[in-house]
């Protein structure tokens, strides 16, 4: 196979490649992968195109979806409340009373 190089189609899908490009935007082959689709992806460790998302989450959740900790809004403001308690308190005592 003779060395490709832009511009013209991409060996590997047929995409027009511009001059200039070091890979496709299509399929991400190039002069260092050979110009093959999957030389460029064999280590990446990518999932399959059947990937199933639902049988994921039960494997690794239980079948939960995972779930963050938000703190409550009650909690939240008076967080709020004391934070500014002691911005008060503290520029009244730096103000020399």
């Amino acid at each position: 196979m003779a060395r490709f190089k832009p511009p013209g189609q991409c060996p590997n899908c047929g995409e027009w490649v511009p001059r200039g490009a070091l890979a496709c935007d299509e399929c991400g082959s190039c002069a260092k992968s050979g110009w093959h689709d999957d030389a460029e992806q064999d280590g990446l460790d990518l999932p399959s195109d059947d990937f199933d998302y639902d049988a994921f989450i039960a494997r690794e959740f239980g079948g939960q979806e995972p779930q963050g900790r938000v703190p409550s809004t009650q909690k939240l403001w008076k967080g709020v409340a004391i934070v500014l308690v002691m911005v008060l308190l503290a520029s009244w005592l730096l103000s020399g009373r």
